[in-house]
């Protein structure tokens, strides 16, 4: 059990050695309480690492009984031992370090045989998305809206690295699919690329360009230089689509624009209006000189149906259709998700999969613009963005504090600054309520809710963020 716990951890830091150990080594109770959430998945890597780390682990404790210092009392022996428990993240590591040449030669053998395959597909559109975030949302909007023409295939949930792609295009991809949409994983330099040598798109869209992740690149420029690499990467493509409204993006897309010679690149931008109708049911803004309504909540859903709009254009689709098509758009899973009960007749707006700053802004367009409700708020906060941390922070409690009427908090290393700067920016401290975990405060919510509430949940953690 306690061998499974690490392991969990281990695969949640995707098998990041100092991130592992600084999580494994700061939270003891994870060792023997099992995850809260999470699950192992018990791919071959995962199993193979367990039984050599076991097997490392009993030798080191056979050995000190036999042959190391055999002749000392056992009482002595007992600090030797603690030491060889404790040493099994470690073991961990060593084991996966051992293991890495047979896991390299199986993972560039997969991935081979899924570029072979995908040669023959003369006909497929392929079309890459990337970016600091927004990536999945914007996947599910433009497969939602060409699959009305076309056969499309989409790797499924956030399954985006070069592994996972293979893996769809080896057990999934056949003739019949006209389309196939991925979305592009980086968390690292380099990371792009190695899809790009995968899979070259004939259409790639670039998001926004934030500092999410920033804990894994170390700075600003490390992020936009792996989001770059896309570019870099194409000797030919048929479109590309950027959103300019991020500065990042804009700056960075000029020079590389200049630099490389590129075109055929579309540049959309925020719409000068949104429209929020009441009771939650739709937003609508104009462009290219149409009205285009959505039950989608988020301002930036703008953005995303604007590019899957100019995707479905270039692909020759009918813009009547294609505005009737962006109407029917269902709400993205746990990205800004309205759930109406009509029994209890509570609104929950579930966000529980975004933990970005921009998402977070467009949760606070969407609560200003709820007049009529009380509005709530349940986070346990933002992570990842290292020593900008408390700016951010700080910066959304004080837009958050003037339009939410409660806020309910997931105890963690984060609460009492968030506390302190709620109170700063003149919230009523008795309107703040603080729960030691989630399911806890889930099971409180018919003692704090009434009839017309509002509640967002933001950000759902997984176990290693606790």
């Amino acid at each position: 059990m306690i061998c499974k716990n690490i392991l969990t951890a281990y695969q949640l830091e995707n098998y990041n050695n100092i991130r592992f150990l600084k999580f494994i080594y700061t939270h003891p109770k994870f060792w023997i309480s099992p995850p809260n959430r999470q699950k192992i998945v018990w791919t071959k890597k995962a199993k193979l690492l367990a039984v050599l780390t076991i097997f490392i682990f009993l030798s080191k404790l056979i050995s000190i009984y036999l042959f190391v210092f055999p002749d000392w009392n056992l009482v002595i022996k007992i600090p030797l031992y603690i030491l060889v428990f404790l040493a099994l993240p470690i073991y961990m590591i060593f084991a996966n370090f051992c293991l890495y040449p047979v896991d390299k030669y199986l993972k560039n053998k997969i991935i081979l045989q899924a570029k072979n395959k995908l040669s023959k597909f003369k006909n497929l559109k392929i079309i890459w998305i990337t970016g600091s975030y927004w990536k999945t949302s914007q996947k599910e909007i433009l497969e939602t809206i060409l699959k009305q023409k076309f056969k499309v295939l989409c790797s499924s949930g956030n399954k985006n690295t070069p592994l996972w792609v293979s893996e769809v295009i080896l057990n999934e991809l056949d003739e019949t699919y006209e389309v196939f949409i991925v979305e592009m994983w980086a968390y690292h330099i380099w990371d792009i690329k190695e899809l790009c040598d995968l899979v070259k798109p004939n259409i790639w869209i670039l998001t926004w360009i934030t500092i999410q992740h920033l804990e894994r690149f170390w700075s600003l420029e490390n992020i936009i230089k792996a989001k770059f690499e896309l570019i870099e990467s194409l000797d030919n493509f048929w479109l590309a689509i950027a959103d300019i409204s991020n500065e990042n993006v804009k700056k960075w897309l000029d020079e590389k624009q200049e630099k490389l010679e590129v075109k055929n690149i579309v540049k959309i931008s925020n719409p000068k209006k949104i429209n929020y109708l009441e009771d939650l049911a739709w937003i609508s803004f104009e462009y290219d000189w149409n009205l285009i309504q959505t039950k989608l909540l988020a301002s930036h859903s703008a953005n995303q149906i604007i590019i899957s709009y100019e995707v479905a254009k270039y692909l020759w689709l009918n813009t009547k259709e294609i505005l009737n098509w962006i109407k029917n758009i269902d709400y993205i899973k746990h990205r800004l998700e309205l759930i109406y009960n009509p029994n209890s007749n509570l609104y929950i707006i579930d966000d529980s999969f975004n933990w970005n700053l921009e998402w977070v802004k467009s949760t606070i367009k969407l609560l200003e613009n709820i007049k009529n409700h009380k509005r709530f708020y349940l986070t346990p906060w933002l992570v990842e963005l290292w020593k900008e941390s408390d700016n951010i922070h700080l910066e959304i409690w004080k837009l958050l504090s003037k339009v939410v009427d409660k806020v309910l908090l997931i105890d963690n290393n984060a609460t009492k600054k968030i506390l302190e700067w709620l109170i700063n920016n003149w919230f009523n401290k008795y309107n703040i309520i603080i729960y030691k975990t989630t399911l806890n405060a889930h099971n409180d919510l018919r003692n704090v809710l009434k009839s017309g509430d509002v509640i967002v949940f933001q950000n759902d953690w997984s176990d290693n963020y606790f």
